[in-house]
């Protein structure tokens, strides 16, 4: 069966310049920024596990770091004004 991707939230606030510009950069290849140290995509849970467990090695104590997932009902809730749209529920991304 195959797994359903979520809209999946990704922020963080690293106090070290150079390990932020390092995590925003590898976010940056992966998700869309929306604010200075908020990401949102969608993807399968399983990647942004990936995601969050490679950036948790990276972090230092002080630094935190939140993923959140969406679920469909949540997202059609959710309200957006100015910057990046909220990421569509579909197989398409608008460009």
């Amino acid at each position: 069966m195959q797994q359903t991707p979520h809209t999946i939230v990704i922020c963080y606030d690293i106090s070290r310049a150079k390990l932020r510009r390092k995590v925003a950069c590898f976010l940056e290849e992966r998700m869309v920024r929306v604010q200075k140290s908020v990401f949102e995509a969608r993807l399968h849970l399983e990647a942004a596990n990936r995601i969050f467990d490679y950036l948790e090695n990276l972090i230092e104590d002080g630094d935190g770091l939140r993923m959140y997932v969406m679920q469909k009902g949540g997202l059609e809730k959710s309200r957006a004004a100015g910057g990046s749209p909220i990421p569509e529920d579909g197989s398409f991304w608008l460009l």
